[in-house]
């Protein structure tokens, strides 16, 4: 397990994603975005701390956080249904309502997609503390993931909706192969992979 609590994680994350084009358009209140972000980002904190491959740079507070969706063997057994509240789509609805829930959700859909058919590993978060960008953290702690992706024999991909991120991953070897829009006023998203 990282070196990393679900606490500091969804901190990280909130403040890291919370100018983020999805971030944006999932929750357009400025004010309500940061409480959002962090309660739905400590769920995949939880998740990946437990069942998924977390790389973390502390100095001595967590800077930089990497979280990987890596797959399961053949006879692993597939993870068990959540049974602990709250879900991800009960975020979801409760922040936006039934209706918007479903749309957003219909739109991320399409994420699925574009990703490898083959088995891959999957960066599904990448956070820097806002301030301490441009100190090479957000490339430690994706190298992190990608050499163990390399040494696994696995494709590594993601998927991202800032821009400015896409030549940051370009820099690490990672390609543009999938480029589409989320749904209708949602953003771009651009799916990217190694190989």
């Amino acid at each position: 397990m990282a070196d990393l609590d679900p606490a500091e994680a969804r901190t990280l994350l909130a403040r890291a994603f919370v100018d983020d084009p999805l971030m944006r358009w999932f929750y357009p209140d400025d004010d309500a975005r940061p409480h959002a972000c962090a309660a739905m980002f400590g769920l995949f904190a939880e998740h990946y701390l437990a069942d998924g491959r977390v790389d973390v740079v502390r100095r001595p507070a967590p800077l930089a956080v990497a979280m990987w969706q890596w797959p399961r063997p053949d006879d692993a057994e597939p993870e068990a249904a959540a049974e602990s509240l709250p879900t991800v789509g009960g975020l979801m609805t409760a922040f936006m309502g039934a209706e918007r829930a479903a749309e957003v959700g219909g739109a991320l859909g399409l994420l699925d997609e574009l990703r490898p058919s083959r088995p891959h590993a999957y960066l599904h978060l990448l956070a820097v503390h806002p301030d301490a960008r441009h100190q090479g953290l957000g490339g430690e702690v994706l190298e992190r993931g990608l050499a163990a992706a390399r040494s696994a024999g696995l494709v590594a991909c993601l998927d991202t909706m800032n821009p400015v991120n896409v030549p940051f991953y370009e820099a690490h070897g990672m390609s543009v192969r999938h480029e589409a829009r989320l749904g209708a006023g949602g953003p771009t998203v651009w799916a990217m992979a190694t190989g």
